[in-house]
């Protein structure tokens, strides 16, 4: 009796082979371009995609940390709905404006946007910010307000005049050096561990002020011998 032997036939494992290819490319792709991305600077958009890729996120709700370091962004817009953000690092960019909303983002607990080109800014209401890097902007203007949790703030460099703060009781470390202030209120933060406010045209009496604070370290021009 001869047996005869089942020869696979060349086209079907062709055809196999392309439809795994094809099915393979349609998840990478599934994966490598989230489809609810929709910001409107197109820079942010491309690293947005580039960090979903990565991070096989397919959606804004699934992102906890972005970070686009010198991708020349200008805009922040549509950045409210990746509310589950707990890092937004958008370092050396050209961002001059950043309406950001802290409401928004309820986990979030870094913001860095240091060496962008901002002129003013103003944050308020976070229970979950801890930690502010404004530093190399071009800011006239600081306000923090109502961030009970916020511990350290960096915005030396700048062209600040006005830095206002209220509710901020865990703020331990502030570095304000190299920009424009007259006065800072250094009564009223209980957490203050380290302050440098060292080149600014602040008068004498209030270094005397704060060399009155034993318990704390305060660098100013006053007492450049022990920089």
């Amino acid at each position: 009796m001869s047996v005869s032997k089942a020869v696979p036939r060349r086209g079907a494992g062709i055809l196999a082979t392309a439809v795994a290819i094809v099915t393979g490319l349609s998840v990478q792709s599934a994966v490598a371009a989230p489809s609810q991305i929709e910001v409107e600077d197109a820079e942010l958009r491309k690293c947005l995609i580039k960090i979903g890729r990565a991070n096989n996120w397919t959606s804004a709700g699934e992102f906890v940390a972005i970070k686009c370091h010198g991708e020349g962004i200008k805009s922040l817009t549509g950045l409210e709905q990746f509310a589950n953000l707990e890092s937004l690092s958008l370092y050396n960019n050209k961002i001059k404006q950043a309406d950001l909303v802290l409401a928004q983002f309820p986990k979030l607990t870094t913001l860095n946007l240091a060496r962008n080109q901002l002129t003013e800014l103003s944050l308020q209401n976070s229970t979950s910010l801890q930690s502010l890097y404004v530093f190399a902007n071009e800011l006239e203007s600081l306000t923090v307000n109502n961030l009970a949790r916020l511990e350290i703030v960096k915005s030396h460099n700048n062209r600040i005049e006005t830095f206002t703060y209220s509710n901020t009781p865990e703020l331990a470390k502030v570095y304000i050096f190299n920009n424009q202030l007259k006065f800072v209120d250094i009564y009223n933060l209980p957490s203050l561990q380290y302050m440098d406010c060292r080149e600014n045209p602040m008068p004498d009496e209030l270094y005397d002020e704060m060399d009155k604070m034993e318990d704390k370290t305060i660098l100013h021009d006053g007492n450049a011998e022990d920089w």
